[in-house]
């Protein structure tokens, strides 16, 4: 019997081997891992997604620029990410800055697009002196504080809040003036929206340093609702963030004025835009600049901060160690980026 038993092991040890090596590498296909992998996105012509009921033909291009991300990947996608040195591997709670879940960080992604969206417009038609209406309509909460309880009872990053209690909150100063007139360790009950959907939490307040005043504790900002006076239209759905605030600046500048500042060139750039046409910094600007020179841009509008100036540090690092071909543009204002584009020769 024990023959028997040892020829049939050297008989099928093979076809065993493979079938349990098959298996841990369908296990290992299959698991997912708390990581996010950055790399090189896309750079797409602005021009398609922004719509403002005036025509305008553009002989060539405002690229909007991302960088790819990739949520809970696999172990191999990990090891190929390691070793390419276009690629980067970051701990998912280093990626969403310690959000409370990968829905809530999403949930604040968006926000932050629609809230460059409402910019881009105010900066566009402040630069055009053009009057537009403009609703306050609740307070974003943009992250937690250490020291806050809102975490765990069930409040969350990209959390909309329109009512403390009984009361409608509009503004960051509204909910901050009804909440002063509480003492720390009681509780105020919040809601309105978080994404598609609605929510609400009752937590506790806290002294937050260092002014003491009563409060929940998170970073906040007021959400604003902007109606232009023509139809302006927006198709960024797919993306998040606030990065594309100054190329859709540009392109509604270009449409409502009739003039192409392209002048004949592939013009790409990056960048945040606030009211007043400042434009900010932004993260994996390597990346967009991948995709820049991949989509064979010529120009590329890089945000400058003269007292930090990392975005251009680090676009002049990238295009030298990369042998990349777009000539980099600083830029700090929304005025500064028009000036550069009218003053461009017309491309032949």
């Amino acid at each position: 019997m024990a023959r028997v038993y040892k020829q049939r092991v050297r008989r099928y040890w093979l076809p065993v081997l493979i079938g349990v090596l098959f298996l841990l590498f369908v296990f290992a296909y299959m698991k997912p891992w708390p990581y996010m992998l950055y790399g090189a996105g896309s750079a797409e012509p602005v021009h398609p997604r922004v719509e403002t009921g005036h025509k305008l033909e553009e002989k060539g291009a405002l690229l909007f620029t991302t960088v790819s991300t990739y949520s809970n990947p696999n172990i191999f996608s990990i090891i190929y990410a390691r070793i390419n040195p276009r690629m980067e591997v970051k701990s998912q709670e280093a990626a969403t800055g310690g959000a409370t879940n990968l829905k809530a960080y999403r949930n604040l992604l968006a926000w932050m697009r629609d809230s460059s969206e409402a910019n881009a417009l105010l900066a566009a038609y402040a630069a055009m002196k053009k009057p537009i209406d403009v609703k306050e309509q609740g307070v974003i909460v943009y992250a937690l504080l250490p020291d806050s309880k809102a975490r765990e009872n069930g409040l969350q990053e990209g959390d909309i809040i329109t009512k403390a209690d009984d009361k409608t909150i509009t503004t960051a100063k509204v909910l901050s003036e009804y909440l002063s007139s509480k003492k720390p360790g009681e509780k105020v009950t919040v809601s309105g929206t978080r994404g598609e959907e609605k929510f609400t939490a009752t937590v506790p307040l806290i002294a937050m340093a260092p002014s003491n005043r009563t409060g929940i504790g998170f970073q906040n900002e007021t959400v604003l609702k902007v109606t232009p006076p023509d139809p302006v239209k927006f198709d960024f759905a797919d993306t998040g963030g606030p990065s594309a605030g100054l190329m859709m600046t540009l392109e509604i500048v270009a449409q409502l004025t009739g003039e192409d500042l392209t002048r004949g060139y592939r013009v790409a750039g990056t960048g945040t835009i606030d009211a007043s046409g400042t434009v900010g910094q932004i993260g994996g600007i390597n990346y967009k600049l991948m995709a820049a020179d991949r989509e064979k841009a010529d120009y590329f509008l890089v945000p400058y901060d003269k007292k930090n100036p990392s975005n251009w540090n680090q676009a002049e690092t990238t295009v030298k160690d990369l042998k990349l071909k777009p000539k980099l543009v600083k830029v700090s204002t929304l005025q500064e980026a028009v000036d550069f584009l009218k003053k461009l020769e017309p491309k032949a």
